[in-house]
Formats: structure tokens, sequence, C-alpha cells
């Protein structure tokens, strides 16, 4: 190699390094830029709560998830409301207070790592934490699955979808939905192969292939984080009766 061909490499190698070490650094902190949890006191987590019962569910992994629950003795639905990858319960109490006007039950759960609830978020970690909480609601409250509604937000939208493919209910609604994570963080990420780095990736377009129950989109026109395009697309991707607001 020449002095001259030398200068010309160098910035080369040093630029595809860089990219290399940028990849890497997202590779291995992916999952703190997906999930944003905000961890509380339980005396803090008791100030919050003025309306709400508590409970404590176990997971088939020994986790414990905090979950507050709107009781409504006559409600006909149970509705199970996955939230959305930031902070904890306090942040999406607001959810619950629409089924309360309604007259409807409904369990709001912080996912493990998040709030009160222990261990750590991960694809597989949240719908196992969803899986329990479906359980609760059959066992605990007595809501047959065929009374029981999943309601998805954001990143919880595709935890709906993935477990409404596995334990089936009786109707699905999605707040800002999204036909892979993968797609979403593509968006983000532009100049990242984050379709080479992602390990959580919420395939919720593939898992609509085994859903059949009603499903509701709702989707901001201006949302900045997932364009209404990605929930526009996810709708295309589902079976009837369905509908898009």
């Amino acid at each position: 190699m020449t002095p001259l061909s030398g200068k010309i490499l160098w910035p080369f190698v040093t630029l595809v390094t860089a990219y290399g070490v940028i990849c890497l650094l997202a590779f291995l902190f992916q999952r703190h830029l997906l999930y944003l949890p905000v961890r509380w006191s339980v005396r803090e987590a008791s100030l919050a709560n003025s309306a709400f019962e508590e409970a404590w569910i176990a997971t088939a992994d020994g986790e414990k998830l905090h979950a507050w629950v709107q009781p409504m003795k006559s409600s006909p639905w149970t509705v199970v409301i996955f939230h959305g990858n930031a902070g904890n319960l306090s942040y999406h109490q607001a959810t619950l207070l629409p089924f309360r006007r309604l007259g409807i039950q409904a369990v709001l759960f912080d996912y493990r790592g998040y709030g009160l609830s222990s261990g750590r978020p991960s694809q597989a970690g949240l719908l196992k934490d969803g899986e329990a909480v479906v359980d609760y609601v059959e066992a605990k409250l007595g809501t047959p699955r065929s009374r029981i509604v999943y309601f998805g937000q954001s990143l919880g939208s595709g935890v709906a979808v993935l477990l409404a493919a596995r334990r089936p209910p009786a109707r699905l609604i999605l707040e800002s939905g999204y036909s892979s994570m993968a797609q979403v963080a593509a968006y983000h990420y532009r100049y990242l192969p984050v379709g080479l780095l992602m390990l959580d990736r919420y395939d919720a377009a593939v898992a609509f292939r085994k859903i059949s129950c009603p499903v509701l989109f709702l989707h901001p026109e201006l949302d900045e984080i997932i364009p209404i395009s990605f929930g526009r697309a996810l709708f295309e991707a589902a079976h009837e009766p369905k509908r898009f607001v």
C-alpha cells in the first residue's frame, strides 16, 4: 500500500469502524431505547391510586405484576389494557376513565420492570405478563374469555395482537398499531440495519393470520411516533370484521 492509497483508505476505514460501533451499541442497548419504564415506591403508587382496586398478579416465570382494577359488577365485559412503552400505571390511568363512564370493568397493569412490577421487559416477557393477566381476569374476576376485550396502545398494540393469536379474546381494540416494531424502528433510525438488529420485533401483521375476532383500529392522524400509514397497513392485514377510525 502506497502512502497515497493509505491516506485515501483511512477515512473510509474510520467511517466503517464508527458505523460498526454505532450498530453494536444500538444492538446492545436496544431494549433501553424500546422500553422506557418509570419505577416508583409503594408510597408513590398508593398516593397515585385514588379510585382503583390494587392487585398483584403472578406470572408463569415467577415475576409479580402490579395492576389496578376498575371493578364493575354488572359489566358484561372486562377490558385488559396493554399500555405503551413509557412510564407506569399513573401515566396511563386516564385510559380507564372512558370505560368507567360506560360501566365497563377494566384492568390496567404494569409490565415487568415497570412501576412496582418485578423483572425486566422483553417481548417474551411481556407476552407472559399478558397471559398471566388474562388468567387472572378469568380465574379471579370470573370473566370468561368470550367476554374479554384486549385494548393495546402503541407498543402495547403489538403485545395485544401477539397474545390474541395465542389466546383469542372476544374483541380487540388497537390504538396506534403497527405491522412490526422493526418497521417503526426503521422509520426513526433510518441509517441503521434495524431489520438485522431487532430482538423484540412484535410482528403484528404476521400474527393477524391467526386472529378472527372483531377489531377496532384507532389512530391519531398526526401521530409522530407511529405514523398513521403504519396503522392502515396493519388494518389491511386484519380479517373482517374490522373498522378503522
